[in-house]
């Protein structure tokens, strides 16, 4: 026996927003829920697009992957990284399970699935594809066909930071219904057994809208969006088979955003990191101002705030003996959680080593994983900032942080309702997908 799954995902669609409206705002969704189960799937960490969204997929959390964020660390070099792209999927990706049953899959904007995979089925790539990419589907042939259905189809919303209020919304509503443009119809001219299309634009307009004509919580204009979802999923949910199993997930949540932290302006003041002209202001650590030599940490930033140490035999001018690197580490984050801020300002840290996150780490993880007053803030690589906070982006606006509470909803047609369900690691929830496609009716409830 075989059933199709159909899997939506909403780029960083909270669970908190979502669900509290479902019943007065997003009738839809409201409906899929009550005919089924739904709770929150709990994002891996770091709660970040990428690696989540390939957690999800696989089963596997960020360290098994040797996946940390958007930039992947191929070596031990001070710039020895690069976009994260598809061919640093293991093998063994759901999809890849559909094929060995001789099933066929339906890609459309999974992150990280560019360049495209050649997988048994058809993809159309996702927000990582560059501008100009000369090949964007698998097969190849599949790109006429998406310019014909969807001629303004979007991976990603361009400088969406950089927008005034009503473009980014504009914009983001017009890749919406191209997206989905685009999914019916190859729903309905395709064979497929597992059918995933994830919308970029929900983070989008939850980084760049947050709390817009509002001032707090989503704000009306995310609202606005999340409605035009919740019509788009309806019209889908009108022409499926009622057969097919459907889920709405997400691989993070949000919340509001109250500025950053200068992580490596800290490292430097607190002597962990050494420049060769302290007079340096720059948005971004620049490596060739380092005096490697007398440097025992740095730091990148983002969401997460990711410290390397410089050891000695790891790194190119590495100062700190394999022997010394967990009393290191242990010094700077007690130094971090002590003193971070400054005084009266002194901000939560949340600070954690690889293994206190991960069942086994692969490749070059971060010394350690620094969650800002709960993800609240942001974490800056710059250094040269007057104050070690800032109410402002480095990078643009951004109104917006990341949760690790993600949500899920999921409608089986051959399954009694449930209601409210467990909270789900997003490593498990694979494990549901195999067996609805195998025939099976996995228990959702609590």
């Amino acid at each position: 026996m075989r059933r199709r799954v159909l899997i939506i995902g909403l780029d960083g669609a909270p669970a908190s927003g979502l669900f509290a409206r479902m019943d007065s705002e997003f009738p839809n969704l409201a409906r899929l829920a009550r005919r089924g189960t739904f709770g929150l799937l709990r994002s891996s960490d770091p709660p970040i697009t990428v690696p989540a969204w390939a957690c999800m997929f696989s089963g596997k959390d960020p360290g098994e992957l040797g996946l940390y964020g958007f930039r992947h660390r191929y070596g031990p070099g001070y710039a020895q990284q690069q976009i994260v792209h598809s061919g640093l999927l293991p093998r063994g990706m759901l999809w890849d399970w559909v094929a060995r049953r001789g099933q066929r899959t339906v890609l459309l904007g999974v992150p990280p699935t560019f360049p495209p995979p050649a997988i048994e089925g058809l993809v159309v790539s996702c927000l990582l594809t560059p501008k100009g990419a000369s090949t964007f589907t698998h097969p190849r042939g599949l790109q006429a066909r998406v310019a014909d259905i969807a001629p303004d189809y979007q991976f990603d919303i361009a400088n969406f930071r950089e927008l005034e209020d009503e473009a980014l919304l504009e914009q983001a509503l017009s890749g919406l219904r191209a997206r989905f443009r685009l999914a019916r119809e190859l729903c309905r001219r395709e064979p497929w057994d597992l059918f995933i299309m994830t919308d970029i634009g929900s983070d989008r307009v939850q980084h760049g809208l947050w709390g817009v004509s509002e001032g707090s919580g989503w704000g009306q204009a995310v609202r606005s969006y999340y409605q035009e979802v919740d019509r788009e999923i309806g019209e889908w949910l009108f022409e499926l088979a009622d057969d097919v199993c459907v889920w709405i997930v997400s691989d993070h949540g949000a919340q509001a955003s109250r500025g950053g932290f200068y992580l490596n302006e800290w490292l430097r003041r607190y002597g962990w990191l050494r420049l060769r002209d302290d007079s340096v202001c720059a948005p971004v650590l620049p490596l060739a101002q380092v005096d490697w030599k007398r440097t025992v940490a740095w730091a990148e930033g983002g969401y997460v705030g990711r410290i390397y140490l410089n050891v000695r035999g790891r790194q190119p001018e590495g100062v700190v003996s394999q022997g010394d690197i967990e009393r290191v580490r242990e010094e700077l984050r007690e130094a971090l959680r002590s003193s971070a801020g400054g005084g009266a300002s002194r901000i939560p840290m949340q600070v954690y080593a690889p293994e206190e996150l991960y069942r086994e780490w692969r490749g070059y993880p971060p010394d350690l994983f620094v969650y800002a007053d709960g993800l609240r803030l942001r974490v800056f690589g710059g250094v040269g900032a007057q104050s070690l906070l800032s109410d402002k982006n480095d990078t643009g606006r951004d109104r917006a942080n990341h949760h690790p509470d993600g949500l899920y909803i999921c409608y089986d047609p051959g399954a009694v309702a449930h209601g409210p369900g467990q909270v789900m690691p997003i490593t498990e929830i694979r494990s549901y997908w195999e067996a609805q496609l195998a025939g099976q009716l996995p228990n959702l409830g609590a």
